[in-house]
């Protein structure tokens, strides 16, 4: 019985908690463990294990010796990590949909046979995607892949995961390069994106390569950063 109390304690708590999340900003501090004691007059336990589960949750996130923030609910993108956008998505519990707008077989363009390492002209998979998060449009994706990677590939798994079939064909995908800028979109891509053609975005540039050192796939990404942030752990 006393478990069950305990139980729906925290679960008033956590409720209070995100009630007061609700009104604040991104990167608002939450007032201190002792001042949501008082303030809610429960046991430091309690209050330790809600603000655990937002944070396990993405709601908030926390820094040593500072204290606790409102996180920023766009899509965090860890450079630490080669994921495929759906893998990304589907780990922060969000569901990730794909519309393919374009898919054919070209020749590749100096620039394409220079990041792929092939020659200028050699055929190559070139597709367009636009990616969503639960329904809205946050990523607008040119995609050339080597022929090798994707052999055999059909319309559904390129809007699903394409990193998935390509282990699954026993290659391994192992890291990629990226470059990042800011840029404003062209204006098809603005629209795509449902933002304003004065508007900025984020720009990545990336090569991704297999285990044994072959690059299979250049994409060039533009990214709504209303929806998306990059995130970058360095280390020591």
């Amino acid at each position: 019985m006393g478990g069950f109390k305990m139980n729906r304690k925290f679960m008033s708590i956590k409720h209070c908690l995100l009630k007061k999340i609700s009104s604040m900003s991104p990167n608002d501090k939450l007032p201190s463990e002792r001042d949501l004691i008082e303030e809610f007059g429960v046991s430091r336990p309690t209050i330790q294990k809600a603000l655990s589960d937002l944070e396990n949750e993405r709601i908030i996130y926390r820094i040593p010796r500072q204290g606790s923030f409102v996180s920023d609910l766009r899509l965090r993108k860890s450079l630490n990590k080669l994921k495929s956008f759906a893998e990304d998505l589907r780990s922060t519990g969000d569901t990730p949909s794909t519309r393919l707008i374009s898919f054919e077989i070209i020749e590749a363009s100096e620039t394409v046979a220079r990041q792929l390492d092939i020659k200028p002209g050699d055929p190559v998979y070139y597709l367009i995607r636009l990616r969503f998060k639960n329904g809205d449009p946050i990523i607008y994706d040119d995609s050339y892949f080597a022929p090798f990677s994707v052999k055999g590939i059909t319309c559904d798994v390129l809007v699903d995961s394409i990193y998935q079939f390509i282990e699954s064909h026993g290659m391994k995908v192992s890291m990629s390069k990226e470059t990042i800028s800011a840029v404003l979109p062209p204006e098809a891509i603005a629209k795509a994106l449902e933002l304003q053609e004065d508007e900025p975005v984020i720009k990545l540039d990336m090569v991704a390569y297999l285990s044994d050192g072959r690059p299979f796939e250049y994409t060039i990404s533009h990214k709504n950063p209303k929806k998306y942030l990059l995130e970058l752990h360095s280390y020591r």
